[in-house]
């Protein structure tokens, strides 16, 4: 009997799965979940590959986005190539037009009426096609993370310059780079402010866009952005 798996990867120590598990879930509710931690020092995918070994023919396999699957492009072609060839389905939420099967289909109905020797040219097109797409994924994941992080530096530098603050003024508060992009990222996240996660949450989500930040620091910060809005 086909099961269906979904498969959430962090960059993080202590990674923030939410978003992930709620999008599969939303459109799975069944799939069996798995996780995984990597970083640039552990960067093999140990549960994904060991996973890869148990799936079986017409089972489901749904990834939030390409990159949760690897941000190298060529391991994401390689798993991609590993599960069509086992009749795996992949699914990725984010970028339905990159799942196995529209890819299959299109081989499969492009090879049958293609001339015998035109059959691998066929197949190396949309290879190439495949890889082409997954490069630009990945650049703009990359990109979009990047861009994250210098709107984050500029907003700090724009609230900075408007203080006009260069030093720990008597009676104020001194707002340093990182307590503002906690604060904003508080802000942006939390639910006693614009967003839906619980504190646990939101610290977990903030460590992995900032890195590490203790507890004792995150309920610092959100006291004090609590007083500057009532003040």
């Amino acid at each position: 009997m086909a099961k269906e798996f979904g498969y959430c990867s962090s960059g993080c120590t202590r990674p923030q799965f939410e978003k992930q598990i709620d999008n599969i879930n939303s459109r799975y509710p069944n799939a069996i979940l798995i996780k995984e931690i990597y970083s640039k020092t552990v960067s093999d995918r140990t549960e994904l590959n060991k996973l890869l070994s148990q799936l079986e023919k017409d089972d489901v396999l749904v990834v939030n986005s390409v990159d949760r699957l690897s941000r190298n492009p060529e391991k994401v072609i390689s798993y991609y190539k590993t599960l069509a060839e086992k009749g795996v389905k992949l699914i990725f939420i984010n970028q339905p037009y990159m799942n196995t099967e529209i890819y299959i289909s299109a081989y499969e109905d492009t090879v049958s009426k293609a001339p015998e020797a035109d059959k691998a040219l066929v197949f190396k097109s949309l290879l190439h096609l495949l890889t082409d797409q997954v490069n630009r994924i990945l650049e703009k994941s990359w990109e979009d993370l990047q861009q994250h992080r210098v709107q984050m530096r500029e907003s700090y530098n724009q609230a900075m310059a408007e203080k006009k603050q260069t030093g720990k003024a008597a009676g104020k508060r001194y707002e340093s780079r990182k307590s503002f992009m906690v604060k904003e990222l508080i802000k942006r996240y939390n639910q006693n402010y614009n967003g839906s996660m619980n504190d646990v949450a939101t610290m977990e989500q903030i460590r992995n866009e900032m890195g590490t930040i203790s507890r004792n620091t995150y309920y610092k910060y959100k006291k004090e952005l609590a007083e500057e809005q009532a003040g």
